[in-house]
């Protein structure tokens, strides 16, 4: 009886065991280092850099096959600047990317990310310039807080919130490359 009772436990709780999705806290996987990596590898472009295809470049961190969230960037081309689809979001960014010679990052201050065992939340400065093909230069001064869903493919973007306002670019110069520093 003993054996039995223990063999139906086995059967029970290796089904939950499995369920319960383990996504890192801390390391080049979990959500801090995700989002720096976000930045200045993701949305990075340069010059010998082929097209930008969200769904190529950027799978890494946001879930395809589950697109479903809340995605808002300010900066975000077109006639819209809220998304509720990832893919439809990300494939919104193509065409600035595309007509880009170059898009640097770096990061600034103010870096923190609350990790939980399913959900996280991480925020992070950040400058950015933009060399379009057709000479213009825009820089840019922001901020981005993103929410984290632990799936079977590791920590994957489910909630976007992204902020940045105009500057000259020589007020951001030095900080383009940067991986940041906090005060």
């Amino acid at each position: 009886m003993k054996t039995l009772a223990l063999a139906a436990f086995s059967l029970l709780a290796v089904p939950a065991l499995a369920a319960a999705q383990t996504c890192p806290q801390a390391g080049p996987d979990a959500p801090a280092e995700l989002h720096a990596d976000w930045i200045m590898d993701g949305w990075e472009r340069r010059k010998s850099d082929p097209d930008f295809v969200f769904a190529e470049k950027m799978d890494r961190y946001y879930d395809l096959n589950n697109v479903e969230g809340v995605f808002y960037d300010n900066f975000a081309p077109g006639k819209t600047q809220l998304f509720r689809d990832a893919a439809v979001y990300g494939a919104n960014w193509e065409e600035l990317q595309n007509a880009a010679i170059t898009v640097r990052h770096g990061l600034t201050i103010a870096n923190d990310a609350i990790v939980g065992q399913t959900v996280a939340s991480t925020t992070l400065g950040f400058v950015g310039r933009i060399e379009r093909a057709d000479g213009e230069v825009i820089a840019f001064d922001g901020r981005s807080q993103l929410g984290w869903a632990c799936t079977d493919n590791g920590w994957k973007i489910r909630h976007e919130l992204n902020y940045a306002g105009p500057v000259d670019p020589e007020e951001i110069a030095d900080a383009l490359g940067q991986r940041g520093a906090d005060e």
